[in-house]
């Protein structure tokens, strides 16, 4: 969502969205709070329901961060939006971070100044990634600054905003995939038993459409579905609204095994699982409040390592490789169509 084209849409002014969110950390606690650019699902493209900095700094570019104190407020851009950054913080008190630039300091090394023992830092944990609140916590924890989660974008952000996005959603069928979900699952169950594992938790959106050949549209030209996946041995649990799937998904899906859940009964259903597991969680894709929600959970012994998931999608199978070089060749016939147009 570009907030700038859609100011007037709104009855805040960016001044007035800092004023909110510096009363309501004030409220819950915390002298700083930090925005990422980030989804549940540590998504490259966001659905437009989650691009709260955006709301909160008017800046509507890519890779920023968005950190607000008591007394001041500095956003972080890379280098292909330094300009773009001036242009749409004009006129606010937020000051622009130039990343990499000499002289710079990282977010980290901002919230570690700007905070005193015995402050917190603010954060959604579900819009934060495990790795991020890791990273922070380094110069966070020798200071005695703790980290807070808390959410007050959900509690702020209520003028306007796009609703969670919920796109009919359905499974590719093996003739494209050339793997059913069940024989992916058997895949995966035996990849995680080499790694001593026994159960995984999927919240990257790619693997997981890999997974099950899970499909739906809730990201602009991106075909996932706002999802999660609980892997054990015996089952997997699939966290969506059921409502969006057909029945012949369902089928599909109960066949291999697959249990439906609604999206925000992640966090409760961790909590309460009982069974012991010794769980694989990517601290770059599960965001903090789930791979907090594990840790805390005395039935689960955590695992921190990489998906397994991202080289198993990286080696095609021969149907997909059929269907690649395919697409290649239609995509090289519209190009020359279009160069002789052109011409």
């Amino acid at each position: 969502m570009n907030v700038q084209k859609k100011e007037g849409f709104f009855m805040s002014s960016i001044p007035q969205r800092l004023a909110a969110l510096r009363a309501a950390m004030e409220a819950a606690g915390a002298a700083a709070y930090l925005i990422p650019t980030g989804d549940p699902h540590s998504s490259e493209y966001l659905p437009d329901h989650y691009n709260s900095r955006a709301y909160f700094s008017g800046f509507t570019g890519e890779n920023s961060t968005l950190v607000v104190t008591r007394t001041a407020s500095a956003l972080w851009a890379d280098g292909r939006f330094f300009v773009q950054a001036e242009k749409e913080l004009a006129g606010t008190e937020i000051e622009l971070m130039r990343m990499g630039e000499p002289g710079v300091p990282t977010v980290e090394q901002y919230c570690a100044d700007a905070l005193q023992e015995g402050e917190a830092l603010g954060l959604c944990g579900l819009t934060a990634s495990c790795k991020l609140v890791r990273s922070l916590q380094k110069l966070l924890d020798p200071k005695g600054v703790a980290v807070k989660t808390l959410n007050l974008e959900d509690e702020l952000w209520t003028e306007g905003r796009p609703p969670l996005p919920a796109t009919p959603a359905w499974l590719l069928p093996a003739e494209y995939a050339g793997a059913t979900p069940a024989e992916k699952l058997a895949r995966l169950r035996k990849k995680l038993a080499e790694l001593g594992c026994t159960a995984q938790m999927v919240g990257k959106l790619d693997n997981l459409a890999w997974l099950l050949n899970l499909r739906a549209m809730d990201i602009a030209c991106t075909p996932y579905a706002m999802a999660y996946c609980f892997v054990t041995e015996g089952e997997a649990v699939l966290f969506i609204n059921a409502a969006r799937l057909s029945n012949e998904a369902k089928a599909e899906l109960a066949a291999a095994g697959v249990r439906l859940a609604g999206y925000d009964e992640v966090l409760p259903f961790l909590a309460a699982y009982s069974a012991k597991q010794t769980v694989l969680a990517d601290p770059d894709s599960v965001n903090y409040a789930v791979f907090s929600a594990l840790e805390n959970n005395p039935a689960l012994t955590v695992k921190a390592l990489a998906d397994p998931l991202l080289p198993m999608k990286g080696v095609k199978n021969p149907t997909e490789l059929a269907h690649t070089r395919e697409c290649h060749i239609r995509d090289g016939v519209a190009m020359v169509r279009f160069q002789k147009e052109l011409e």
